[in-house]
């Protein structure tokens, strides 16, 4: 963003000009279905969209405060610089909605259901007796799912044998360290946890539904068949329209017409979406642009949140309290990262 855009944000020709570099409505995937949103109220969280207003309800709503894990989805960003994907588990009761812009959220829904197939993490819980009630069970199966994931990016480590993953014993059991069952108990969880992981004992996994506790009567060919490339967590589509956004950006851009750079990225503020309930929410990309924001007669006699993790809300509850929502993730990851 040239110098001249962000100078005086109370300047009515700099904000018309700003407008140019404003994502215009809230885009983002779910299982792969495309998601556009011109209105969004910004204390809305992921948690309260996808159970009310889609037909991904296996997430579930149980403590509120990201220490339960029931809510537990996968959130993965696109690098359109480096081509690359990242994926995290995330506490979707306490992610905002409006914080997932241009990024792919997988539920379990997505990974299979009775109609395409279950996937190996549903097959292994049922198979290991690793769910009772089933409230903390989606969970808990994303939370396996994006370690599995993550592990398989770790080129350093071997090839595992089939059915296994690149997952280790120890990482299988952190893997669900964040989400909590008060039926079930934690051995039946582990177990099907652990039979991913390469480095596994078989002998030591627990009584499970593939093979009969004995000498020589486990395999791991009796257990549901598991592919590291089963499910896509990041749609072309959604790639795409990343990379154009960017590409109009940078076209933007006398000095640097059309060249997709990381300068997009560093200088681009993204008021995300510009038509969002009153306007309020933004993600500034500098400490500078920051300052020039709550210095704008806008922001004046106004309640302000600062938005990175959002852990606050889950102990606080003061979400009707804030007139505006700033994302401060834009240029923090870039602090981070120099």
């Amino acid at each position: 963003m040239r110098p001249d855009i962000i100078g005086n944000w109370t300047d009515p020709s700099a904000m018309e000009e700003l407008g140019k570099f404003i994502s215009q409505s809230l885009v983002f995937a779910v299982n792969g279905q495309r998601f556009e949103l011109q209105t969004v109220e910004p204390s809305t969280t992921l948690l309260e969209f996808l159970r009310t207003q889609t037909r991904y309800t296996r997430a579930k709503f149980g403590c509120g405060e990201g220490g339960c894990g029931a809510c537990v989805v996968l959130l993965a960003t696109y690098d359109p610089l480096n081509e690359q994907v990242k994926e995290f588990a995330i506490s979707s009761c306490l992610t905002l909605l409006c914080s997932i812009n241009f990024c792919a959220i997988t539920t379990t829904e997505g990974l299979g259901d009775s109609r395409e197939g279950f996937h190996p993490i549903h097959e292994r819980f049922s198979g290991f007796h690793a769910s009772q009630c089933g409230f903390c069970t989606p969970g808990m199966c994303m939370s396996l799912f994006s370690a599995l994931v993550n592990a398989e990016k770790k080129t350093e480590r071997p090839l595992p044998p089939d059915g296994f993953s690149k997952l280790s014993v120890s990482e299988a059991e952190k893997a669900i360290t964040g989400n909590l069952c008060r039926c079930t108990g934690c051995r039946p969880i582990v177990d099907a946890c652990k039979s991913f992981a390469a480095d596994v004992d078989l002998e030591d996994l627990g009584l499970n539904s593939f093979w009969r506790k004995g000498k020589h009567s486990s395999h791991i060919k009796k257990l549901p068949s598991y592919r590291s490339s089963f499910i896509c967590t990041f749609p072309e589509f959604l790639k795409l329209e990343i990379k154009s956004f960017f590409n109009f950006i940078s076209a933007s851009q006398p000095d640097q017409p059309t060249k997709l750079n990381v300068e997009c990225q560093k200088n681009c503020t993204i008021v995300s979406p510009a038509t969002l309930v009153a306007g309020c929410w933004y993600r500034p990309s500098t400490v500078d642009i920051l300052f020039k924001l709550l210095n704008s007669k806008e922001f004046h006699e106004n309640m302000i949140k600062m938005v990175v993790g959002n852990t606050g809300s889950g102990v606080y509850k003061e979400v009707d309290l804030y007139d505006k929502f700033i994302d401060l993730r834009g240029f923090l990851n870039f602090l981070l990262l120099n």
